[in-house]
């Protein structure tokens, strides 16, 4: 074995408390992105044609010889995809020299140009490295946390208190009146498409009594009939949306100036630039609530 496979073996078994699997398959993440193999590494340029394939995602050990002493972390993951192979989300705490053909994409540029299919299990992913890079050292005491068994589970090494994975619930909820829709564009930097209005749930809050506030606050009105629909992880760094829709009840529309930027009711059919639906249960939701919704009145013409 060489001094680099010692170098894995060591810091699987005495920090992470895994096995060094040569048939392990593993997710490497370098700061805020995914980092592929085989393309350019060109800061703000977009994923290279080669590194597009299934393989360009996936190392393994043997591949992470040379940059052994990179490796800061080593999450396993149960990525629920059936396979016989360990999967490992691993961590570079700096840029290796000795990865010339690679890429660092990050991971919201990803999931844009990949679908969120593709980037599913990116996701869950970096969603661990996101937890472990952020509870490091024990909130209580300082001293270092440590991987523990299967991964899912860091311990304090002084005070033994158990960190677990932290997932943040929020809630997305596209309003409707009839063949219009609540549309708004957030007042962040940058933002240019309309979306459904979205928020954190507070501590002791229902998600249905969330929707609620968070229109209210946001946008001035009340709403009513609120329906779960579906939900979607989105790891930037752990939200869990679940995503709603809502009848307007009443009130006028006065936009938050802090929160949107604009906002306003559209026709089903014409829309503004809105989220793909590929990648965001915002665009799912309006994509087919508006479907349903000019079906509807297709419908009612040729019956009429």
């Amino acid at each position: 074995m060489t001094t680099s496979q010692e170098q894995l073996r060591s810091l699987a078994l005495s920090r992470f408390s895994v096995d060094y699997d040569p048939n392990a398959v593993l997710i490497v993440f370098y700061e805020n992105a995914v980092v592929l193999k085989a393309g350019p590494d060109v800061a703000g340029a977009g994923i290279a044609a080669e590194t597009r394939s299934p393989e360009a995602l996936l190392w393994n050990f043997p591949e992470l010889e040379d940059v052994a002493s990179c490796v800061s972390a080593l999450i396993p993951i149960d990525a629920g995809l059936g396979s016989d192979n360990a999967l490992y989300a691993a961590l570079l705490e700096s840029w290796p020299s000795a990865l010339p053909k690679t890429q660092a994409i990050p991971t919201r540029q990803f999931l844009f140009e990949r679908g969120f299919e593709a980037f599913s299990i990116v996701g869950r992913a970096s969603q661990w490295i996101n937890w472990y890079r952020s509870h490091r050292y024990c909130g209580t005491c300082g001293s270092q946390n440590m991987v523990q068994g299967s991964g899912a589970l860091l311990r304090c090494q002084a005070c033994e208190i158990d960190y677990y994975p932290r997932i943040n619930p929020c809630i997305i909820v596209l309003v409707t009146d009839k063949d219009k829709v609540l549309l708004a564009r957030s007042s962040r930097r940058g933002a240019t498409f309309f979306s459904c209005l979205a928020g954190f749930i507070e501590p002791g809050e229902t998600a249905e009594e969330a929707v609620a506030r968070e229109v209210y606050e946001e946008a001035g009105i009340q709403v009513t009939n609120i329906r779960y629909v579906k939900s979607q992880p989105w790891p930037f760094p752990s939200q869990l949306m679940l995503g709603y829709y809502a009848d307007y009840a009443g009130g006028d529309l006065n936009p938050c100036p802090e929160e949107l930027a604009e906002a306003g009711w559209f026709d089903v059919g014409a829309l503004p630039s809105i989220p793909a639906p590929s990648i965001s249960v915002a665009g799912q939701l309006i994509e087919d609530y508006c479907r349903w919704a000019i079906n509807k009145n297709l419908n009612a013409t040729r019956e009429s």
